[in-house]
């Protein structure tokens, strides 16, 4: 539970547990978040025909929720423009390394959820998340974004709607090996992927990064 308050200088958001309230906080539940406890259990942490994959739909969401190292802010509003979220996803920035646990390796499991249950329109969370992307990658950062409707494809079944969301959600996590699929259209971000993780790659990550590499000889061309 929190034992001391980390407040946003920007906006004021306050992240608190989603699955452990601190009462010394006297903070007062939201009342979505019941129903983003029911959706983390009842949909990331299960399996789902459509994925393509055995497993859990987020491999990362049932560590984060048994440790109780899954954070949320609640930001309230309809009408909330891009330089609003980029202020709240500014702080976030900020407030994540601070969040408990701050010490690997249970720091890895931890993530953190901006929830704007008001809003019906998502085409500034995806602007967001695009801008925001690169500065969250050179941290060792992901910014997802979720939101109903969402059709951004999963990795191993294009047709499965991976991102779909009851709510809309711009979430905050550490990178994980996993993830070279959403890293590997620019270079800055495959940088920072293999300086963290070229030791200890995943097989079928290593094998997609040398398809990849690998180029086809031309017509003729003989062995050295």
């Amino acid at each position: 539970m929190n034992t001391y308050r980390l407040i946003g200088t920007r906006t004021g958001v306050e992240p608190s547990n989603l699955f452990a309230l601190d009462p010394a906080t006297g903070a007062t539940e939201h009342p979505n978040a019941a129903e983003l406890r029911r959706w983390t259990r009842e949909y990331l942490c299960q399996p789902h025909p459509a994925l393509g994959r055995p497993g859990p739909v987020c491999p990362y969401t049932g560590h984060a929720m048994e440790r109780r190292y899954l954070w949320v802010v609640f930001i309230d509003g309809r009408y909330i423009d891009i330089e609003r979220l980029t202020a709240i996803v500014d702080d976030l920035y900020e407030l994540f390394p601070a969040l408990p646990p701050r010490d690997e390796p249970d720091s890895k499991f931890k993530a953190v959820l901006a929830v704007f249950p008001d809003i019906t329109e998502y085409a500034d969370i995806e602007t967001v998340q695009q801008d925001q992307k690169t500065r969250f990658v050179e941290k060792g950062l992901m910014i997802g974004q979720f939101y109903p409707g969402c059709t951004f494809p999963g990795l191993h079944n294009p047709a499965f709607p991976a991102l779909d969301a009851p709510l809309p959600i711009l979430a905050v996590r550490h990178m994980a090996p996993t993830d070279f699929p959403f890293l590997n259209t620019r270079h800055e971000w495959i940088d920072t992927y293999l300086r963290l993780f070229a030791p200890d790659l995943p097989e079928f990550i290593t094998s997609t990064i040398s398809h990849k590499l690998v180029q086809t000889p031309d017509a003729g061309e003989g062995t050295p």
